[in-house]
C-alpha cells in the first residue's frame, strides 16, 4: 500500500516549535511509519532561496525584540488579537517579506504533501493556501490560541487544559471538539531516558555535588540571568550555578569572565546539545516564561519566572503558578537572590513548589501522533 507523505517542518522563532516538531516526527515514524512517509523539513532553509531564509530571521529577529522590549511583544500580540487571525496571517505572510511567500508557495507545492502537521502557524499558512489542500494540523505549543493559531486549519491541538477549554469558549465560531483537541506536551525522547540521580548526572558533567541552580533565558539568551549571577557571585551563596546563554555568544563570553569568590561554583554555557541533561540535574530553574518551562517542569523542578515577554509567556508562566502550583514569578534580581538563600535553606515556599510534581503520563509526542493519525485515517482510510 503506498504511504501518504506527511510533511512536519521545522521552523525557528523559538526553539520550542523544533522541540515539539522533532517529538512529533519521531513519534509518527516510530508508530505509524507503515502508513505514513515522514518528511522532516527545514523549511526556509533548504531551497537557498534568499527571501525565504530573510523572513525566518525576521521570526527570529522578532523573538529577540519581544525580549530585549516586553512592551512590544505585549503590543504586537495585542495587535495580531484585534486584527483577527486571517488580517494578521495575511500581513505577516504576504506583504512583509518581498517574494517570501512565492518561494515558500513553490516550495509546498514541490512537496506535494498529504498530511501538514505544523508546530508554527507561518506553514500551516501555505499548506491552506495550496490548489490540492492538504489535510492540515496545527500543533499550539504553548498555552492559548492566540491569532495567528486561529487561522483555520483541520486539526488544531493543544497540550495546556485551561487553553483548551478557553478556546472553546471564546472561539465557538472557529474552534468545537471535533477540529479542537487537547493533546499531551511534545517532549523529546530522550527525557524519558534520563534516568540517572542528580548526583551521577552532576558527576557526568563535571560539576560540583551541590544543591544548583540552573538559568536559561530562552534560546537567545536575552533576560536577567547576567545581573543575577553577579549578584549571586558577590553572595558567595554554596550552591552550583549553571547559565546556558543559548545563541548569545556575546552573553557567554561576558560570563565567562565572572570568577565565584571560593563557595559558589559557576558553569556558563553557550549552546549546548545536552541541555536535558543539565535539567535533570538542577534543583531550582530561574527564567523566562517560554514554552521551554514543559522540560523543567517534566523533571519536577521548582522553577522562578523572571520575566514574560508576550501574552504567550504570560499564558504559560500562569499555568505553571497557578494550576500546577510549581513556579513563582519573582521580577527583581534582589529577590530572586533571598528565594535562592530561602531555598538552600530548606525554606517552606520552596518545598512546596518541589511538591507539586505534573505526571509524567501528560507528556509524549507518540499521545500527540496518535490524536493526529485517528484524525488522518478517518480521511485515508489507512487502516
Amino acid at each position: 500500500m503506498k504511504k501518504i507523505k506527511v510533511l512536519i517542518p521545522f521552523v525557528e522563532a523559538g526553539f520550542g516549535h523544533i522541540m515539539a516538531a522533532r517529538s512529533i516526527s519521531d513519534a509518527f515514524e516510530k508508530k505509524y511509519g507503515n502508513y505514513c512517509e515522514v518528511i522532516r523539513s527545514n523549511f526556509y532553509q533548504e531551497t537557498g532561496s534568499e527571501a525565504m531564509k530573510k523572513f525566518e530571521d525576521r521570526l527570529c529577529a522578532e523573538v529577540r525584540k519581544y525580549n530585549y522590549h516586553p512592551w512590544y511583544g505585549y503590543a504586537s500580540i495585542f495587535a495580531s488579537n484585534v486584527c483577527g487571525p486571517r488580517l494578521a496571517n495575511w500581513y505577516v505572510m504576504k506583504p512583509l517579506i518581498k517574494n517570501a511567500y512565492k518561494d515558500s508557495m513553490k516550495h509546498m507545492e514541490e512537496i506535494a504533501p498529504d498530511v501538514v502537521i505544523s508546530t508554527h502557524w507561518a506553514t500551516n499558512y501555505y499548506a491552506e493556501q495550496m490548489k490540492n489542500k492538504p489535510y492540515t494540523v496545527m500543533y499550539i505549543p504553548d498555552a492559548y490560541p492566540i491569532a495567528m493559531f486561529r487561522y483555520p486549519c483541520d486539526l488544531l491541538t493543544i497540550p495546556i487544559k485551561e487553553g483548551y477549554e478557553l478556546g472553546l469558549r471564546k472561539f465557538k465560531r472557529r474552534l468545537n471538539p471535533d477540529n479542537y483537541k487537547q493533546v499531551p506536551f511534545a517532549i523529546r525522547d530522550e527525557a524519558f531516558e534520563i534516568t540517572a540521580s542528580k548526583q551521577e548526572l552532576r558527576k557526568k558533567l563535571g560539576h560540583d555535588d551541590k544543591f544548583t541552580v540552573y538559568m536559561a533565558e530562552g534560546g537567545y539568551g536575552i533576560g536577567m540571568a547576567e545581573e543575577l549571577c553577579q549578584k549571586l557571585i558577590e553572595e558567595d551563596l554554596p550552591i552550583n550555578v549553571v547559565v546556558i546563554c543559548g545563541k548569545n555568544p556575546e552573553l557567554y563570553e561576558r560570563l565567562s569572565k565572572l570568577k565565584s569568590k571560593g563557595k559558589l561554583s559557576f558553569y556558563p554555557y553557550g549552546f549546548c546539545d545536552n541541555i536535558l541533561e543539565i535539567i535533570a540535574s538542577s534543583d531550582l530553574y530561574l527564567g523566562k516564561g517560554g514554552s521551554g518551562l514543559l522540560e523543567i517542569a517534566f523533571f519536577g523542578i521548582p522553577m522562578v519566572i523572571t520575566h514574560t515577554a508576550t501574552d504567550i509567556e504570560k499564558f504559560n508562566a500562569d499555568h505553571y503558578v497557578d494550576t500546577v502550583k510549581n513556579a513563582v514569578r519573582i521580577f527583581k534580581a534582589d529577590k530572586c537572590v533571598e528565594f535562592i538563600k530561602d531555598a538552600i535553606n530548606g525554606g517552606e515556599l520552596y518545598q512546596q513548589l518541589k511538591a507539586n510534581v505534573k505526571p509524567r503520563s501528560e507528556y509524549g509526542g507518540e499521545g500527540i501522533a496518535d490524536v493526529i493519525f485517528e484524525e488522518i485515517n478517518k480521511k485515508f482510510h489507512l487502516k
